[in-house]
C-alpha cells in the first residue's frame, strides 16, 4: 500500500531561516559598518518596547543605558575594530518602559578581502535571571567579608582581653600576695597583725586562682583554646605531690590512691595536676565527709586513665547534662566558693589532649574519669 504524499508545500530555505530569525530565543540585530542597526528581530523589539521597524537606523549605543553607551563607544567598538569580535559582555538595555534589561552581549564585524568593515551582527541574551544571581553572590561575598572583619576584630579584643587578665590583673595581685608574705616572714608582728596579713596573703592566693580560671576559660572560649606543653613524664610524683597538697588543706579527709604508672606519660604534666586537682577538691566538697576519696591512675598500652571517686549524695541527671558547661555547679549552696568553671576547665585541658572527662553517679558512688591515648 503506497504511503500518502502530504501535499502543503514545503517551507524553503529561505522561509525556515526567516522563522528562526524572527522567534529564536534570543535577541539578533545586524548593523551597518556605522553601527546603526538594519535590521532587528522581534525578541529584542519586544524586550525593548519597540517595533522592529522603529530599531532601524537607530545607532546600537542608543539602546543602551548612559554607562553601556559610555563603555560601548570607549572599549567596545574599539575592541571589535581590533580584533572582530567580542563575547558575553554584560550590558543593559535602557527600555522605552524605563525599565533597565540586563543582557549578554555578542559581536561579530563581518569584513571584505580588504578588510573594511562591511556590516556587525549582534546576538543579545536575555540575563534577568544571571544577573539577579551574580549579585546575590557578590552580595553573599561582601556579607561574608565583613563578618571576617568583625571576627578579626573580635579576635583582636578577645587576645587583649586575655592580656589584661594575664599581665594587668596579676601583676599587681602579685605584688599584694609577695608583700603579704614578707610580712608573715617577720617576727615582729603581733598576733592580731600576723593574722590579718595570712588572710590578706590566702585571699590573694584565691584571686591569683580565680584570675587563673578566668583566663583558662577566656582561652577555651573566647581564645583559641588551651595550650599545651605535652612531653615525656613520669606521671606518679607529679600526681602525689598534687594529692599531698590536698590532704595538707584538707587534714580531716581521706584521700587513698592507686597509681600503676611505671612508663612516661606523653602529655602536658601541670594540666594533668589541674585536672587531678580540680576533680579532688571537687570530690571532697561535695562528696560524703565520711567516706574517703579514691584516686586511681594507670597506664595500659597507650591509654592512660586517671579517676576520682566519692560517696555521698548522687548528681542529679538535670545537673549531669550541664555538669560540664561554663559557670555550673552540682550544688548551689552559698557557702560555696568558686564561678563554677572548674570542671569545664577540666574537660577543656581533657579535650586538648584529646581525651574526655566523663562522670557517672550512683547512690553508691560518683566517679570522675579522664582517658586518653598517649599515641600520636
Amino acid at each position: 500500500m503506497a504511503t500518502p504524499v502530504d501535499p502543503s508545500p514545503r517551507p524553503s530555505l529561505e522561509e525556515n531561516f526567516e522563522d528562526f530569525f524572527e522567534n529564536s530565543l534570543c535577541g539578533f540585530l545586524t548593523t551597518n559598518a556605522n553601527v546603526e542597526i538594519v535590521r532587528g528581530n522581534s525578541r529584542v523589539a519586544n524586550w525593548l518596547g519597540y517595533s522592529t521597524e522603529d530599531l532601524k537606523g537607530i545607532h546600537f549605543s542608543e539602546l543602551l543605558t548612559i554607562g553601556g553607551k559610555i563603555y560601548c563607544e570607549t572599549h567596545l567598538l574599539p575592541l571589535l575594530r581590533m580584533q572582530g569580535f567580542f563575547d558575553e559582555v554584560a550590558l543593559e538595555l535602557a527600555c522605552q518602559s524605563g525599565e533597565r534589561l540586563p543582557v549578554l552581549v555578542n559581536a561579530y564585524e563581518r569584513r571584505d578581502k580588504d578588510g573594511k568593515p562591511l556590516f556587525i551582527r549582534v546576538t543579545v541574551y536575555k540575563a534577568t535571571d544571571r544577573r539577579l544571581y551574580e549579585e546575590n553572590l557578590r552580595y553573599a561575598r561582601q556579607v561574608a567579608e565583613m563578618k571576617l572583619a568583625d571576627e578579626q576584630a573580635t579576635s583582636v579584643l578577645r587576645e587583649q582581653f586575655i592580656a589584661v587578665l594575664g599581665h594587668d590583673l596579676r601583676n599587681p595581685l602579685g605584688a599584694i600576695t609577695g608583700g603579704a608574705a614578707m610580712l608573715l616572714a617577720r617576727s615582729s608582728l603581733s598576733e592580731r597583725d600576723a593574722s590579718l596579713v595570712s588572710l590578706m596573703k590566702d585571699s590573694g592566693t584565691r584571686m591569683a586562682e580565680l584570675i587563673d580560671n578566668i583566663m583558662d576559660f577566656a582561652r577555651a572560649r573566647l581564645g583559641s583554646g588551651i595550650l599545651l606543653n605535652r612531653q615525656p613524664v613520669l606521671l606518679e610524683p607529679v600526681l602525689c605531690h598534687v594529692v599531698s597538697e590536698l590532704r595538707t588543706a584538707w587534714p580531716e579527709r581521706v584521700i587513698e590512691t592507686d597509681f600503676c604508672l611505671v612508663e612516661p606519660t606523653d602529655c602536658d604534666a601541670p594540666r594533668l595536676s589541674q585536672i587531678l586537682s580540680n576533680l579532688v577538691a571537687n570530690a571532697l566538697t561535695h562528696g560524703s565527709p565520711d567516706g574517703p576519696v579514691l584516686v586511681n591512675a594507670f597506664l595500659e598500652g597507650d591509654v592512660f586513665e586517671l579517676s576520682v571517686s566519692n560517696s555521698g549524695k548522687p548528681i542529679s541527671p538535670d545537673a549531669l547534662e550541664r555538669l560540664f558547661q561554663p559557670f555550673t555547679r552540682e550544688d548551689v549552696r552559698s557557702s560555696q566558693n568558686g564561678l563554677g568553671l572548674g570542671l569545664y576547665i577540666a574537660s577543656e585541658i581533657a579535650r586538648a589532649h584529646k581525651g574526655e572527662l566523663t562522670v557517672a553517679s550512683t547512690e553508691e558512688i560518683t566517679c570522675f574519669t579522664f582517658r586518653m591515648s598517649t599515641s600520636t
